[in-house]
């Protein structure tokens, strides 16, 4: 019987480990990085009065890595968020109208050679009646192909050089967080917090939507503690680096944030915690993680157990009955 038992035990282990094998990852390459135009800051925020000019500057680099010069052209756009936060530039509504209020202090088109650095300034000027609050904008570099690539050497036999060097322009963009002093607002609505209170799989996560009802950005801010059961001792928490969304003027965002190493199996107590100006939301739960395999043992059992049970139940009432007739 000992025997049987280990060789078992040894076939178990073996089905464990080619599960594991199957399940986790192999692990990929690392994807090579790009040799274009990259721009530094991506992001700035402006803080303008109106009536008063305001300049500013970001740098367009061209990596060591280029073989060549890259020519590039200026342009500016408004930009706007999309329900899950991200930045998208198809218009949905009114977004501002500093577009029309930039001037580029330099020429609107370029070429930086190989690790070459070109400092781009540019001119914000409000006019005095410019409405308080969020103005919106992108600089757009657009990479045109590089400085051997001229159209003046492309002849018609060349027209396929041509086509390829239209089809690898690409553009990247410097996003300004524009905000016009005077009557800003700033508030917010919190709204759909939630939890989950049981888990076959993944991932503990939180989620909620805030909607910006001011008339400025703000940064919606998201933290998550989870203790275990029956302690007060943090098994994870991110309030020292909370997960931070910037939400845009008439914006509702819609925002998950996740416990990244939640174990197969436990049970905690999860505090989900919103905030976004002077609103603060927050949502306690216990959670349970129960894998599939867990949960058909926990059935398994149960029914042997409600088995069991009958069947004790029934030999009594065999035992009873027996021991009524030798009475009588």
């Amino acid at each position: 019987m000992r025997k049987y038992y280990k060789q078992l035990f040894r076939w178990v282990t073996l089905a464990i480990v080619l599960a594991m094998g199957l399940i986790l990852p192999f692990p990929q390459a690392a994807s090579a990085i790009g040799t274009g135009l990259t721009v530094s800051p991506m992001l700035q925020q402006i803080i303008v009065n109106p009536g008063e000019p305001k300049q500013a500057s970001f740098r367009v680099s061209n990596p060591a890595a280029a073989t060549s010069n890259l020519n590039y052209e200026l342009s500016v756009e408004p930009f706007y968020m999309d329900d899950k936060g991200s930045i998208t530039y198809e218009a949905e509504g009114d977004m501002g109208e500093i577009t029309d209020w930039i001037k580029f202090d330099v020429p609107t088109t370029g070429s930086i050679e190989p690790n070459g650095i070109e400092e781009i300034t540019f001119t914000i000027n409000p006019p005095k009646s410019a409405p308080a609050g969020g103005q919106y904008f992108s600089i757009m570099v657009t990479q045109t192909g590089s400085a051997d690539e001229g159209d003046n050497d492309l002849d018609d036999s060349n027209a396929n050089d041509r086509q390829s060097t239209i089809s690898e322009t690409y553009r990247i963009a410097h996003l300004v967080y524009a905000e016009v002093t005077g009557n800003v607002v700033k508030k917010g609505v919190i709204s759909d917090v939630s939890l989950p209170n049981f888990l076959l799989s993944g991932k503990i996560t939180g989620s909620a939507s805030v909607e910006n009802t001011g008339n400025v950005h703000d940064d919606a801010t998201y933290t998550m503690q989870v203790f275990p059961l029956f302690s007060s001792e943090e098994v994870y928490s991110n309030e020292e680096d909370p997960e931070k969304v910037t939400i845009l003027p008439n914006r509702t965002i819609f925002h998950e944030t996740s416990w990244e190493n939640t174990p197969g199996i436990g049970i905690f107590n999860v505090v989900y915690t919103v905030t976004f100006g002077d609103s603060t939301e927050q949502l306690s739960k216990m959670v349970i993680i129960c894998p599939v395999w867990l949960l058909f043992l926990i059935i398994f059992v149960i029914i042997v157990l409600i088995i069991w049970i009958v069947l004790r139940a029934k030999n009594r009432g065999n035992k009873t009955r027996r021991a009524s007739s030798s009475a009588e």
